[in-house]
């Protein structure tokens, strides 16, 4: 399970708040501290305290209670006495708890209450990548998070949660059969498989002569999708790739050739490589690079 709700201790706790972390980069919210703060009640530990600010800069609390301290009153007298506002998401239940006791608080990362993105949760579960061993989920959370920084609609946010589970020939034939169980709404679906369509054309085996010679597709929304996947995939490619993949310098050429062919700018690329590194203290794009030992991108 991704976000253990009932986690015993310190690790379990740790584990969850980080994946929490990473959703919140949907909305915007960076860690003001990677520390977590152990929460200790006459001499016993009952729970851990994260901080994140939001991007209009408020600061934000999520605590999480340890499974066999619940129901003891930690949680309201925390609040009685710290009253910087909580930062929730939607299958942490408390929204009308927090409202019926005037607690002032956020519920971010909406888009995680969606039946596309619990689809693909339910198929990633806490799977990792082969090589980087980071979280498959991390790839959506992120995803989502450049497409609500270039404005795209919840609809290709949807279908971008989607994807995965049709994509490859093999992914399509394993869920073609329940594609009303995974979304209610046919445009999700349409937009989707044109991305399948539109991404499976040029993988990073093809020969690329130019940004040109990669095909886009006439949906804008399918465009922003491609947008999210390359520099969310670009991102971890140089944290985790850059040096050691053996096809390194042909996939920094293919992500280049990609990005100049959606219009994604330097400036703009290097704000997104640090608005998703769910860390109060994210590597800059070019200091990655470097630490890589990869020569600065290319301008096609």
């Amino acid at each position: 399970m991704r976000c253990d709700p009932d986690a015993v201790d310190r690790d379990g706790a740790t584990r969850y708040l980080a994946e929490r972390a990473t959703q919140a980069l949907i909305d915007g919210f960076a860690p003001i501290t990677d520390a977590l703060e152990p929460l200790v009640h006459d001499g016993f530990e009952w729970g851990l305290r994260g901080r994140a600010r939001s991007p209009d800069g408020e600061a934000f609390q999520t605590l999480y209670v340890y499974a066999a301290e619940r129901g003891r009153g930690h949680f309201q007298r925390h609040l009685a006495e710290h009253r910087e506002p909580i930062a929730t998401v939607p299958d942490c239940h408390l929204e009308a708890w927090l409202l019926r006791r005037g607690v002032a608080h956020r519920v971010i990362a909406r888009e995680t209450d969606d039946a596309e993105y619990r689809a693909i949760e339910a198929a990633y579960s806490d799977g990792r990548a082969r090589r980087s061993q980071v979280p498959l989920m991390h790839h959506i959370d992120e995803g989502l998070a450049v497409l609500r920084r270039i404005g795209a609609s919840p609809q290709a946010g949807r279908a971008f949660c989607l994807h995965p589970l049709v994509q490859t020939d093999a992914a399509l034939a394993a869920n073609a059969h329940r594609v009303e169980a995974l979304t209610p709404e046919p445009r999700v679906l349409a937009l989707a498989l044109e991305y399948r369509n539109i991404a499976n054309a040029t993988l990073s085996q093809r020969p690329i002569a130019g940004p040109e010679d990669i095909p886009l597709s006439p949906l804008a929304e399918v465009q922003q999708m491609l947008v999210a996947d390359k520099v969310q995939n670009y991102k971890d490619f140089v944290l985790h790739h850059g040096r050691t993949h053996p096809r390194r310098h042909a996939l920094d050429r293919y992500f280049a050739l990609w990005l100049a062919r959606l219009g994604v700018g330097a400036d703009d690329l290097a704000a997104h490589f640090v608005a998703l590194q769910a860390t109060a203290n994210p590597v800059s794009e070019a200091d990655a690079r470097a630490r890589a030992d990869l020569p600065p991108r290319p301008e096609l």
